[in-house]
């Protein structure tokens, strides 16, 4: 019942927070490491009116919830902040997947650029990549603010549990993705 109470709470309050989750994967397939991956969402609604993206948004909030142990006063303050690092890391991962683009354009040839503007290039993809570290830096700093050490170590872990389950669900076919507790 406590975690039903939790779970509820932790819904509620992410509904409030301004900040919005997205969720996407680059329009082309690359090589890169497993771990960019993200999740292509539609925001179509099914019968009951609910989209595909909230239905997975609230999938991850109990998912996340149920995982952290989080108590009603932490999810109050984690999502809110949560929210924030996972908009600004997306913001990070379309820019890299920007310059891979391009990159892949120049180096396939769909495009030509000197050596100095596919250096640039480069340098720009491989910035993007630190930028992202800084983001993870920052904010693991702020979540060690909110919750204990633990706590912030089993976000890291929850959050590649769910990428992982969801890519999974998605390659299954589709389906409501995974529910808290599921392993």
């Amino acid at each position: 019942m406590k975690q039903i109470i939790t779970i509820i709470a932790a819904v509620f309050i992410s509904s409030l927070a301004s900040a919005q989750i997205t969720l996407s994967e680059p329009q082309e397939r690359s090589n890169m490491p497993s771990e960019r991956v993200h999740i292509v969402v539609s925001r179509d609604n099914n019968q009951q009116g609910q989209s595909r993206y909230e239905q997975i948004q609230s999938a991850k909030i109990a998912f996340f919830t149920t995982e952290l142990e989080l108590t009603p006063k932490e999810a109050e303050d984690f999502w809110p902040v949560y929210n924030k690092y996972w908009k600004e890391r997306e913001t990070a991962y379309r820019k890299i997947q920007s310059n891979l683009k391009m990159i892949t354009k120049a180096v396939t040839g769909e495009t030509k650029v000197t050596d100095s503007e596919l250096k640039v290039l480069t340098e720009n993809y491989v910035e993007g990549f630190a930028a992202e570290g800084e983001i993870q830096k920052e904010y693991f700093a702020e979540f060690s603010k909110i919750l204990p050490l633990r706590k912030v170590a089993k976000l890291y872990r929850a959050e590649e549990m769910f990428r992982v389950k969801m890519i999974h669900q998605l390659r299954k076919g589709g389906g409501q993705g995974p529910g808290p507790g599921s392993r």
